[in-house]
């Protein structure tokens, strides 16, 4: 579709149930949950294993072909993934030893964090093989499918390209790409957004929403949206 036909009700109707399966089937998988856990198609996200911790404010999108997965191998590791974060489609995150990602960190689509091998390079029976912590400093964008390896720690506001594999230390206000990663740019500290920006600036991040919904989506109507579903147009 070119575009989003739904009346802006039926997107509301829509992520209500999204949010009252999350409080139902998901939240309880986790062993701590902030205020405002948005899960974006709750059926895609898979939940493996305990030690699980989220902040305030995390949102996680999924998608049916691309589902979000946080696993930790067999109660051996930890995940911690800070306020004001946002996980897209497509994100594995595996740990047999600990990741712990800061606040404000977006997780582009398909990139992947393991604090572990899985399995030795000589004997391949038992996992997890070696680990080594993984630590992701505040206001991190991992790319588009990067990698990032085991005992690798991110400094703050750091930017890792897309498709890039990350097995060394990358400072703070760092752009790093390629494989493997290098340090390619500088980021600015001092003039910096981030995410927290949207939960904690005058306008309530809720009252924002509505509002671009409202506006993008007011004009529609049911009829409209069942004739863009059932007939599209050139336009639809």
């Amino acid at each position: 579709m070119r575009k989003d036909h739904r009346p802006y009700w039926l997107k509301t109707v829509s992520e209500n149930l999204s949010a009252w399966r999350t409080r139902y089937f998901l939240r309880p998988q986790l062993d701590s949950c902030g205020e405002d856990f948005r899960v974006y198609g709750p059926a895609s996200l898979q939940l493996s294993g305990p030690n699980i911790h989220l902040g305030d404010h995390v949102h996680v999108m999924c998608l049916p072909d691309k589902p979000v997965r946080l696993a930790v191998f067999e109660g051996q590791g930890r995940i911690e993934i800070g306020s004001y974060s946002i996980i897209n489609p497509g994100v594995r995150i595996t740990s047999a030893s600990e990741i712990l990602i800061g606040h404000s960190c977006m997780l582009a689509m398909n990139c992947y964090l393991s604090d572990a091998d899985l399995h030795d390079i000589q004997h391949r029976i038992y996992a997890p093989g070696k680990t080594g912590p993984i630590r992701l400093g505040n206001n991190v964008w991992i790319g588009d499918s990067a990698l990032v390896s085991k005992g690798v720690t991110i400094g703050d506001n750091s930017i890792v390209g897309a498709w890039s594999v990350v097995t060394k230390d990358v400072p703070a206000n760092s752009i790093v790409a390629g494989n493997p990663a290098r340090v390619v740019g500088a980021v600015d500290p001092n003039h910096l957004t981030m995410r927290e920006a949207l939960f904690t600036g005058q306008q309530p991040y809720s009252d924002f929403e509505h509002q671009y919904y409202s506006n993008l989506l007011g004009g529609n109507t049911l009829a409209s949206w069942l004739k863009a579903l059932i007939r599209p147009s050139e336009r639809d």
